[in-house]
């Protein structure tokens, strides 16, 4: 099977025949010359509707592929996050460890929890682990 088109509107409007001894009815050869014509005229249109849908779905599913890379970045960073914040939570939930129900913290108290862990950051900002001073972080 040929996958080109062999004829246009314009072919089939512009096709001459011969008379022959025998020949067709000029009125019913043009008639049905005009039906196919009219196929041809709905079958371009829908051709083009069909090339403009998938153009329209190729664009659709790029940009799908971008925002479901973008989601797997992002998924990938509050992964990141999130287990960055079970860690601070560990660490956290070690230190008040010691605090039993009935401590009622104070305000004084987490004030000084708070000076901790601001202490905390600076000495790691220096390089020192401030659960052993004796030694320095290398970065």
């Amino acid at each position: 099977m040929n996958d080109r088109i062999e004829l246009s509107v314009k072919t089939i409007l512009d096709k001459k025949f011969t008379p022959d001894v025998k020949g067709y009815n000029p009125e019913q050869v043009d008639a049905f010359l005009d039906l196919v014509i009219q196929d041809y005229v709905a079958f371009s249109e829908i051709q083009k509707q069909q090339t403009a849908n998938i153009e329209s779905l190729q664009a659709q599913a790029i940009t799908l592929q971008e925002g479901e890379a973008k989601a797997k970045s992002d998924a990938s960073i509050l992964w990141e996050k999130n287990k960055q914040l079970e860690i601070d939570n560990a660490s956290m939930s070690a230190r008040l460890k010691g605090i039993k129900p009935g401590d009622r913290p104070t305000a004084e108290n987490i004030q000084y929890i708070q000076r901790i862990r601001v202490l905390e950051d600076f000495l790691n900002s220096e390089g020192y682990d401030p659960n052993n001073l004796k030694r320095k972080i290398r970065k």
